[in-house]
């Protein structure tokens, strides 16, 4: 077991506040995640881009598609810390906690027990119980 740096738990300490806070550093960090971009582009082929048959649509005159917005420099600071911070919980509450915080990015619910639970084969209510316990055990590391 790894002695955490006074330095980075005091850092961690004022970013996050208390426990809640240290969790949803790892929601945040999984939702900056999603916005970074590919390692590669999938769209890159070989073939003439798709047109639309109607010319009416073809100006863009039907509904306008948005895309997502790049991350921000403080996104990508909190980020960086959830990820030197993640280095100190065990490797299966590792996988545990940024799996959970995988599954919430982007959902008003909050993470897929049954899901996660399903890749560890244990109960839902057995999962985020050891994650509730995985991020208490951080916290009390600091």
């Amino acid at each position: 077991m790894m002695k955490f740096p006074f330095d980075l738990a005091d850092e961690t300490r004022r970013e996050v506040r208390d426990v809640d806070g240290l969790a949803g550093l790892f929601f945040d960090a999984a939702a900056t995640e999603l916005k970074l971009p590919r390692a590669y582009d999938l769209r890159a082929k070989g073939c003439w881009p798709d047109f639309a048959s109607d010319p009416d649509l073809a100006y863009g005159y039907n509904e306008a598609q948005t895309k997502r917005s790049a991350a921000t420099p403080k996104e990508m600071t909190r980020y960086d810390l959830a990820l030197r911070v993640s280095q100190y919980f065990d490797a299966d509450d590792a996988k545990l906690v940024w799996a959970a915080s995988h599954s919430a990015a982007r959902r008003a619910r909050g993470p897929r027990w049954k899901a996660i639970s399903k890749i560890l084969g244990v109960h839902p209510a057995t999962a985020k119980r050891r994650y509730e316990r995985a991020i208490l055990g951080l916290w009390y590391k600091m």
